[in-house]
């Protein structure tokens, strides 16, 4: 994980279709999995509706402000793609997107050894 990531984000926001892989572009994410910081690690807080700003060809830019401000709460947004739209209307909120390819356990797996060191490589 980068060396710019929060050292241990409290709240992380999934886009995922199967619940098991980071797999969904955040602008056609039709959900997001929100994860908190526990003792263990993470654990699943809620399945939040996505707002899917990103129809076919078009994106829709009233409703991409809504999806940032949907997430808005959370400390990491990780998506399978994420364009730049997205991460500006995101960091204006304080949020840092990332787009991974990796199963969410791994992702999460990783947040928490890297808290562990304090820095590493994502």
């Amino acid at each position: 994980m980068a060396d710019f990531l929060p050292s241990f984000p409290a709240r992380v926001a999934v886009a995922s279709k199967d619940g098991f892989s980071i797999d969904e572009c955040f602008g056609r994410a039709g959900q997001y999995r929100i994860y908190e910081a526990c003792a263990e690690g993470y654990r699943l807080a809620e399945i939040r509706p996505g707002i899917m700003p990103c129809r076919q060809q078009c994106r829709d830019d009233a409703a991409m402000t809504r999806a940032a401000d949907l997430l808005a709460d959370c400390d990491l947004v990780l998506a399978g793609r994420i364009g730049p739209q997205a991460l500006r209307q995101l960091k204006k909120r304080g949020v840092l997107g990332l787009a991974v390819n990796l199963k969410i356990g791994d992702a999460l797996e990783r947040l928490r050894r890297r808290d562990a060191r304090s820095k590493g490589a994502f």
